[in-house]
């Protein structure tokens, strides 16, 4: 098996791992997440992928499927064990709103590349109140998963294939998102 293979095998497994502990404390209800930004998430990954595999992209696609997995699990389990945060701000509605205007474009446009923008976009619309909410309250969130979030996406990085824009613009952009939630999980970033 090529190295490629078993970089992008290995970030959804540290990704799959990272989402244990998170279940967990759902299920011990010490987190809150925000269900519009897990759901939102889930959709986003999963056209990601398809649109990725589109482009050509092969193991590095590895993440956004194991990433959808792991999204619908959080979003259906925080909603059952009822410690999901269902904001009701003007901003969370904004947000979500872009991020389905975003999936929606997508959709419309012919361009893999186009719509892998544009899918970026709407994750990061559907990540914002998320980034919000651990800001305002970094104990609302598990740190291991934010930890392997952000190792996983570093190991997506590694099974990049070639280096052009529609393999690398997914998979840096969650690096870069998930290590900023990281830094507010952590309070490297804080609320002054």
């Amino acid at each position: 098996m090529e190295m490629k293979a078993i970089f992008g095998i290995l970030s959804s497994i540290v990704l799959i791992i990272g989402g244990v502990p998170y279940l967990r404390d759902i299920h011990n209800k010490k987190v809150h997440p925000h269900i519009l930004s897990w759901i939102g998430w889930s959709f986003i990954t999963a056209l990601g992928g398809f649109a990725m595999l589109a482009s050509g992209s092969h193991w590095v696609v590895a993440l956004l499927f194991a990433n959808t997995f792991l999204c619908f699990a959080i979003a259906g389990y925080s909603i059952i064990r009822k410690v999901g945060v269902w904001s009701t701000s003007v901003y969370d509605f904004l947000f979500f709103g872009l991020g389905i205007l975003g999936l929606i474009l997508w959709q419309v446009m012919g361009s893999p590349i186009i719509a892998l923008v544009l899918a970026i976009i709407a994750d990061l619309s559907f990540g914002l109140p998320t980034i919000i909410k651990t800001y305002k309250n970094p104990e609302s969130e598990t740190y291991f998963a934010w930890l392997a979030s952000t190792a996983s996406g570093f190991l997506s990085l590694l099974a990049i294939e070639s280096f052009n824009f529609s393999e690398v613009a997914y998979p840096a952009y969650l690096f870069i998102f998930d290590s900023i939630t990281l830094l507010l999980v952590l309070r490297v970033i804080r609320k002054k």
